[in-house]
């Protein structure tokens, strides 16, 4: 079978081509209903990611403000968009202290040497003190208790220091005094309580023996002086000078010592410059 093929010409007046509109428009149908379909996909693919962001955005939100409350503190650049921006308080201002002056340099003065402390010298006891009598003392108005007053004779040697010189005043008390009565004999008992050395007084306890009238103590210090004296002018108008007179003072000593149990007797009294031997009780120590 042959088929004649007929070039195309131009078309002749009258004659109708071919309908192809139906086809065309069912094309464009369809072609509009896809781009209506991917239209309506990308709108609703939008709209779902929209949403998600949003969740998102609400959910980091809602984790910021638990983070902050949480910790409090300044959240990193870029993480959270503060509404009101963070105001950074201004530094005190610092004070400035002046420069406290340098001290001057004083002059080192040599050191000043002090004498070494007088240790002192100890007088110890049982040491003999010997006082030279300034008051007039009698038994015949002398009470316990009532002060008297002295000064060494002979300075106190201890070694080869002097605590106490000659002339150092010497402070007393009468611890005991009677007076001459019938049938009794008088005494005194005196003890010293201070010296004063270099016008600095020490307490110093020192005694003697009590001073009895009629005794050969008494007659001794020159208490009873006078019934001596009476028997010595007896003596020397007996046998003259000499020997006499000494037998006279021995029978002038011994009549007084018997006038003292017989009659009121003698009184003791200690005149101003007699002297008395008194004997420390305790050491002492003198600076």
């Amino acid at each position: 079978m042959t088929t004649t093929m007929e070039a195309p010409g131009p078309r002749r007046r009258g004659m109708t081509a071919p309908a192809r509109m139906p086809a065309d428009n069912e094309g464009a149908t369809t072609m509009r209903k896809t781009l209506i379909l991917i239209c309506g996909i990308l709108a609703a693919t939008a709209l779902l990611a929209g949403c998600g962001a949003k969740k998102d955005d609400q959910a980091a939100a809602t984790a910021s403000d638990s983070l902050l409350a949480s910790n409090p503190q300044e959240p990193a650049a870029g993480s959270i968009t503060p509404q009101t921006p963070a105001q950074t308080p201004e530094p005190a201002p610092v004070p400035t202290q002046a420069p406290a002056p340098k001290p001057k340099p004083t002059a080192s003065k040599p050191a000043v040497r002090r004498p070494a402390a007088n240790p002192g010298v100890t007088v110890p006891g049982g040491t003999p003190i010997k006082v030279t009598m300034d008051a007039n003392i009698t038994s015949e108005t002398a009470q316990t208790g009532d002060t008297w007053t002295g000064v060494v004779k002979e300075p106190v040697v201890i070694g080869t220091a002097a605590p106490i010189p000659a002339g150092s005043v010497v402070r007393g008390v009468i611890t005991g005094s009677l007076a001459a009565e019938r049938g009794n004999r008088a005494f005194l008992a005196l003890e010293v309580t201070s010296v004063t050395v270099d016008g600095k007084e020490h307490s110093l306890s020192a005694s003697t023996d009590s001073i009895i009238a009629g005794s050969p103590r008494a007659r001794n210090v020159g208490a009873i002086a006078g019934g001596a004296a009476a028997g010595a002018l007896l003596g020397k108008a007996i046998g003259g000078g000499g020997k006499g007179a000494l037998i006279g003072g021995l029978l002038g000593g011994a009549a007084a010592t018997g006038a003292v149990a017989k009659t009121k007797g003698y009184q003791v009294v200690l005149k101003p410059g007699t002297e008395l031997t008194f004997t420390v009780n305790n050491p002492v120590v003198m600076k």
